[in-house]
């Protein structure tokens, strides 16, 4: 069996035809309704003004036989009586006696007119007195009543009126027709009109299409002009502004991130390359060589930092780090990155104290929460001047539960032009630290990343010539 082609999936349709395809939707339903209206309202008053017409009849036909002096009279000269339905095909009058005779009738056939509740002669017959009536063929409506002939005193004669429907609902028919031709043209008028109209009133949205195929990575700073937009696409141009804003930035720090990122895997690599010249240039003693590899390895070192840094905060910035949050106790945490970091401080001849407040305790990841403040530290350390103190500090938020853990630490401190930057990847404040091999500029981001991680944030504090401060900010522990 040969496999059947798979069907081609229509495509959407667009707005603009949606829309106007509503509109003729909306249009066929009003169109319908109003119709529907004035239809049963037509037939209502059509009824309604037929009933009273033979109303009328009857009441006609009463004051002729109140001025006939008798019956013999009425049987001899009934022209007044069928005067009253003369040019009236569709009405049947008859007149019958006492006796159930038939004195006058309207036509020469005899046709089946079932008399109805008679309406007595001392009472005027109303519209309810009117009752359905069913001719040979179609339909109609009848009323019968008693008339004195002579007066009020002479004899009662029972007047049958009656009138078929057919004329009244050729009308209705008709008008039935013609509503439904102008529903349908009313239909397509709305639908062309509302396809026309709905086209122009899209001209803006193509505008905001045309602006957004202008713009690519060399034209993001093009931005749609919100204030000439109509007020339904003003909170979208707004929008895709605010979107372009962090394109625009996301790209700027992309392409900062990739120079700062060559310059500083240039040095490192350079220093190989000059280094292995160097020693390849002549022969040389093993204990050179053996001096070369150490120095080489120092830069793999530097290199396999930077990488590691940059992979880590790639993961941080897709979201594919998990955390495995504990509950932690700040002191004692903060006390073992102290005894981690005892021999440097000493070594450089500074002194490393911790304290803290008791019961601080945080939610965190474990590793990452010595990772940023063993950064922290690792930093303070080598900013701090000899003779200087390193502070680091657990103890309880203002209120809120939050813990706070702090690393001060004495030296030259930070201009406050750099304080907005320090956080920033590659970002160094001191430009003759940007050949250093002990930093790429990453701790520091690395730290912002891990608070972000962790739901809380890093504020930095800085007087020239005094005290930094680093304060690591943990929301409070859930239950």
């Amino acid at each position: 069996m040969t496999a059947r082609p798979a069907a081609k999936s229509r495509p959407p349709l667009s707005i603009t035809l949606r829309l106007a395809l509503l509109f003729s939707a909306v249009a066929v339903v009003t169109f319908v309704g109003v119709g529907a209206y004035l239809y049963q309202t037509l037939a209502r008053q059509m009824s309604y003004r037929d009933d009273a017409e033979l109303i009328g009849k009857i009441a006609l036909i009463r004051h002729i036989l109140g001025e006939a002096p008798s019956i013999a009279e009425i049987e001899r000269a009934p022209h007044p009586l069928l005067d009253t339905v003369f040019g009236h095909d569709d009405f049947v009058l008859r007149l019958t006696g006492p006796d159930q005779k038939v004195l006058v009738q309207s036509v020469a056939a005899a046709m089946p007119v079932l008399p109805p509740a008679v309406v007595p002669a001392d009472r005027e017959p109303v519209i309810g007195d009117v009752q359905d009536w069913t001719p040979a063929a179609g339909s109609g409506r009848m009323v019968s009543a008693i008339g004195m002939v002579g007066g009020a005193h002479g004899q009662p004669l029972q007047i049958t009126i009656a009138r078929q429907r057919s004329d009244r609902l050729l009308i209705l028919k008709r008008y039935a027709i013609d509503l439904l031709i102008a529903v349908c043209a009313g239909a397509a008028m709305a639908t062309a009109f509302g396809f026309l109209i709905v086209r122009q009133g899209m001209m803006p949205l193509r505008s905001v299409i045309g602006k957004a195929n202008d713009i690519s990575t060399h034209r993001l700073n093009s931005r749609l002009s919100v204030q000439d937009a109509p007020a339904e696409l003003q909170e979208l141009g707004s929008a895709f502004n605010a979107m372009l804003d962090r394109l625009e930035d996301g790209v700027q720090r992309l392409s900062g991130f990739a120079a700062d990122l060559a310059h500083d895997l240039r040095t490192p690599i350079n220093t190989l390359m000059v280094e292995t010249q160097v020693a390849l240039s002549r022969p040389r003693s093993v204990e050179e060589y053996q001096t070369l590899l150490a120095s080489n390895s120092e830069e793999y070192e530097r290199l396999a930092r930077m990488i590691e840094n940059t992979l880590f905060l790639a993961r941080v910035d897709n979201a594919q780090l998990g955390l495995q949050r504990e509950q932690l106790d700040a002191h004692a945490e903060l006390r073992r990155i102290g005894d981690y970091f005892e021999g440097l401080a000493e070594e450089a001849a500074i002194t490393l104290t911790v304290d803290g407040d008791a019961g601080a305790i945080v939610s965190a990841d474990a590793i990452l929460l010595q990772r940023a403040v063993g950064n922290l530290v690792s930093n303070a350390i080598r900013h701090t001047p000899a003779g200087g103190a390193v502070r680091l500090t657990a103890r309880h938020g203002d209120g809120d539960g939050g813990i706070d853990i702090v690393v001060c630490n004495s030296g030259p401190g930070i201009a406050a032009e750099h304080l907005p930057h320090i956080f920033d990847r590659y970002y160094r404040a001191d430009p003759a630290r940007s050949a250093s091999a002990h930093s790429a500029g990453l701790g520091l981001s690395i730290v912002r990343a891990i608070m972000e991680l962790h739901g809380g944030s890093i504020v930095a504090d800085s007087v020239p010539g005094g005290q930094t401060t680093f304060r690591l900010r943990f929301k409070a522990a859930a239950g």
